[in-house]
Parts: C-alpha cells; structure tokens; sequence
C-alpha cells in the first residue's frame, strides 16, 4: 500500500478481485489502511474490492457480467449490483447463498465509466500491432 501513495494514477475504476482486498490494518482515527486507501489516495475515484475470500469461478463470472453492464453504461453500483442479481438467479441454491456473491463492493464513486473519446487512437493502435506481429512472423518464417 505504501508504494500507492506516492503515485498518479489516472484511472477511472480499480478492481481489486482477489480475495481479501479490502482487508488491512485498522488505526485510530483512520480507519481500515488497506490497498483500496492507496489506490485512493494515488486519485483513483472508483474501487471494486472484496470483504472475505471469494470463489474463483463466481468471481469471474460476476466480474464477466460487472464488464458487461459497465460497457453498457450503467453506473458502477448498478452494474455490480446486476451482476450480482444475474448470479443468484442462475444459481443453485447453494451457490445463491450471499457468502458466493456478496463480498464485492464498490467504493467511491458510483457514476458511469466516461466514454472513449479516442476510440481512433485504439483501432489504430490494435491495427498496428497485428500488422507488425505479421511482419515479424513473415520474416522469421521467410528467411
């Protein structure tokens, strides 16, 4: 976490989607010091983060959806939250129990992803490296 601090992140949203992320050190009149305070303090506004041990499958399937709804645009509380409805509803009565999906939570703010403005800069960028990435691959096998 000390390493966070002293830096600049310019990122929207963090997603911490291990298990225990949200967990730390508790001090007196701070509160819990944990990665998510130094991702904050580094000017992340957003984090997702866990409260106990998740499970690997559910965690990818909830995070899958959580992508999912965020690239739709929904809020980050919103998107997480359906996600989470979209499990329990999939599940079976073992996996609906809340110690499977209720871990995730989202700190900060809630307020939708911004969109891509410089969606030409990326096509141009992915163009670039297939391209360069057949070259290379052209002349190892050519020679």
């Amino acid at each position: 976490t000390y390493e966070l601090f002293g830096m600049d992140l310019e990122a929207s949203l963090v997603v911490l989607s291990a298990c225990n992320t949200g967990s730390g050190v508790y001090r007196e009149g701070e509160g819990i010091i944990s990665l998510t305070r130094g991702f904050m303090h580094a000017g992340v506004p957003s984090i997702v983060m866990t409260n106990w041990e998740v499970h690997d499958q559910t965690g990818s399937w909830l995070m899958e959806r959580f992508y999912k709804y965020l690239n739709e645009g929904m809020s980050k509380d919103k998107a997480l939250q359906q996600s989470k409805m979209d499990f329990i509803n999939q599940a079976n009565q073992l996996k609906a129990h809340p110690y499977f999906w209720a871990s995730y939570v989202v700190i900060g703010d809630q307020s939708p992803l911004p969109k891509e403005k410089n969606g030409f800069i990326y096509l141009f960028l992915i163009v670039a490296t297939i391209s360069i990435a057949f070259v290379l691959v052209y002349k190892r096998f050519s020679t």
